[in-house]
């Protein structure tokens, strides 16, 4: 028996002896991932959990997602992608740890890490759901994005607000928006330096404008349907010297005659003082001008002093020569910086009109005519207006019912300034009127002005019949003296 045993144990110690050679070489081959691995079951090294796979959002809205990165294996860095299918694999996602914008993670050993994967959708995304697919390391999870609404065909809007250096609202900004080279809309800022501009889709730069003032770029400002864009505040820097000329009424339209005046207000809005040299081009021969710190006064001025953030007011009156022509003139008002280059030219208007004025006239206004004949007068028209001619002169009789009368000429086609013409009236009245006064009405008329006059017509008995009366007259005196001489005495 004891022979037996010991030839047991002499099999065993080979046995026992490669055993103890393999611990010896493989001393970390028992760990549980590596009895795994030798048993042909694979770990993943990186686990992806995420708390709310899946989001509803409205089109245009950001889905993000908390994921949680768990490293089962050694320290290792890794990349950080997503792919998806239809419309979905052109929108803007990205993974980001905090506000930056990363692409690589470094797990450690045994290691949690968390990381956010932000998904913005367009605002014309059609209404569904949407798989996106994240793959970190050997990790990977499906993300679901449903869309319950769209906001296709609508506009999104830019906002912004403009202030000076000293946080002052900026009132008449212009902010002009261009894609590419192409400019797509422009607005000016309200007395409260806000603007908001609806705009389409899509990627733009916008320039912000003022006279007086540095211009201020924002480039690739991206706009989203159905969603706002909100620039903040953007403060524009003063210019060291610049001043801002309006005038009240550049275009003037006055009578010949008159000294027309424009009222210019000059305001320097840069950061100095300066004095502004008064000049004018385009003033025609015998023409004078003279600008003025009052519009009555009559002292000239030719530059003026005017402190950084103040205004003030100067007149340009123009004396045009006494025969100057009617018609329309334009000059250029030159306001000049003497402390830099700067030049600032305002463009004038000044329409002459004439001034119309007719006078009708006659040697009489009362004429005697007999039954039966006729009564000629002449009414002489003059233009005494001034640089204005009257055309198409006309003259209108009104007379009693039975008259008729005459005119020659007919008409006068043009009359100017100082030129006369006569008309003659002849008028005949019916032949069985009543002697009696009557009254004549003579209406002149042009296309400017009308005048009208009054002309009594005296109407008297023939001669003859005046000579019959008298004879019957006598008859009958003569007639009743033989009466009382026979009769008489009896």
């Amino acid at each position: 028996m004891k022979t037996k045993k010991k030839a047991k144990v002499v099999k065993l110690v080979p046995i026992l002896t490669l055993f103890l050679f393999l611990l010896t070489l493989f001393p970390l081959s028992l760990s549980p991932a590596s009895v795994a691995a030798q048993m042909g079951v694979v770990e993943k090294r990186v686990e992806i959990k995420c708390d709310f796979p899946a989001q509803m959002i409205e089109a245009g809205d950001t889905a993000t997602f908390e994921l949680t990165l768990v490293n089962h294996g050694d320290t290792a860095t890794y990349s950080l992608r997503w792919w998806a299918y239809r419309e979905a694999k052109k929108w803007d996602m990205k993974f980001k740890d905090g506000d930056k914008e990363v692409y690589k993670v470094m797990l450690l050993e045994g290691g949690t890490r968390t990381v956010t994967f932000a998904v913005e959708t367009p605002g014309d995304a059609e209404v569904g759901e949407y798989p996106i697919h994240v793959d970190i390391g050997d990790g990977h999870i499906t993300l679901y994005v449903k869309i319950t609404k769209t906001h296709k065909g609508e506009r999104g809007t830019l906002v912004l607000t403009v202030v000076d250096k000293d946080g002052e609202k900026v009132k008449g900004a212009t902010v002009s928006v261009y894609k590419s080279s192409t400019l797509v809309d422009q607005m000016m800022t309200t007395a409260e330096g806000e603007v908001s501009i609806e705009l389409p889709k899509g990627t733009y730069k916008v320039v912000i404008e003022k006279a007086g003032y540095k211009s201020e770029e924002e480039k690739n400002v991206k706009i989203r349907i159905g969603r706002t864009t909100d620039l903040g505040i953007i403060p524009l820097e003063k210019e060291l010297f610049f001043a801002a000329i309006s005038v009240k009424s550049p275009s003037k339209t006055v009578m010949v005659g008159k000294n027309p005046v424009y009222e210019f207000e000059i305001k320097n809005v840069g950061k100095c003082d300066d004095t502004y040299r008064l000049t004018l081009q385009g003033l025609p021969d015998r023409w004078y001008s003279r600008y003025k710190e009052s519009a009555a006064g009559t002292e000239e001025i030719s530059e003026i002093f005017i402190k950084a953030g103040d205004a003030k007011t100067v007149y340009l009156e123009f004396v045009p020569p006494y025969n100057v022509e009617i018609g329309e003139y334009n000059f250029t008002s030159v306001i000049e910086s003497e402390s830099s280059t700067k030049q600032y030219e305002q463009n004038l208007t000044l329409k002459l009109r004439g001034s119309y004025d007719m006078y009708v006239y006659s040697s009489r206004y009362r004429y005697e005519v007999n039954k039966g004949d006729t009564v000629s007068f002449d009414v002489s028209v003059s233009n005494r207006g001034i640089g204005g001619s009257l055309t198409n002169i006309s003259v209108e009789v009104s007379a009693p019912e039975g008259w008729s009368a005459d005119v020659t000429p007919k008409s006068v086609a043009s009359l100017k300034p100082g030129d006369r013409r006569t008309f003659t009236i002849k008028a005949v009245p019916p032949a069985d009127i009543v002697a009696s006064d009557y009254k004549l009405s003579v209406k002149v008329k042009s296309e400017q002005v009308e005048k009208e006059d009054e002309f009594i017509i005296e109407l008297k008995e023939q001669s003859n019949i005046a000579i019959y009366g008298v004879a019957i007259l006598v008859v009958v005196i003569l007639g009743l003296w033989y009466m009382f001489r026979k009769y008489g005495r009896r």
